[in-house]
């Protein structure tokens, strides 16, 4: 569900070309350059909480409804989730597609050590990762069993990292 190929990329704003959401580093390829605003990296701490239903940026009695975190790209990202929930939730960042004719890799990730594995009720979880070079949104959710029927609507908890 996350990942479609091993060698799934994103497309740097760096002469040098791509980079995968290891880090690793591709062959240059013209016309990779994603960053609008100039300002890329930094140091970047969220706390987020998931419920049986919903993401939401804050701690669980912050009142945010807000799901989505915004940072700069190439920025390193710590993140701890809280299960406000009555059941397990991870979270799973999904890939970008980055259609292109210029020699990038069709998909941009998030680095692995972004995703989260089950966290218990009542619990949390902490990791660090850099944020990929790729500017977009990049959706998370809970992938476990039983989230697709957590909402009415048969969604999941979800929200996005929006990269700038």
């Amino acid at each position: 569900m996350r990942r479609t190929a091993s060698a799934s990329g994103v497309c740097l704003l760096l002469a040098t070309g791509c980079s995968n959401g290891s880090g690793d580093s591709l062959p240059a390829a013209g016309g990779c350059r994603t960053d609008q605003n100039g300002v890329q990296g930094g140091r970047d701490v969220f706390f987020v909480t998931v419920t049986d239903s919903a993401f939401s940026v804050g701690g669980a009695d912050s009142g945010s409804m807000q799901p989505n975190i915004t940072i700069e790209n190439g920025a390193t990202v710590t993140l701890t989730l809280y299960n406000a929930g009555t059941v397990p939730h991870d979270l799973v960042v999904l890939c970008q597609d980055t259609p292109n004719g210029n020699g990038c890799p069709m998909q941009s990730c998030f680095p692995p050590d972004a995703d989260i594995p089950a966290v218990q009720p009542g619990q949390s979880a902490t990791t660090t990762f850099m944020a990929p070079l790729k500017e977009g949104a990049y959706p998370f959710v809970s992938a476990l069993p039983g989230d697709t029927r957590a909402n009415p609507d048969g969604g999941v908890p979800s929200g996005e990292f929006l990269l700038m």
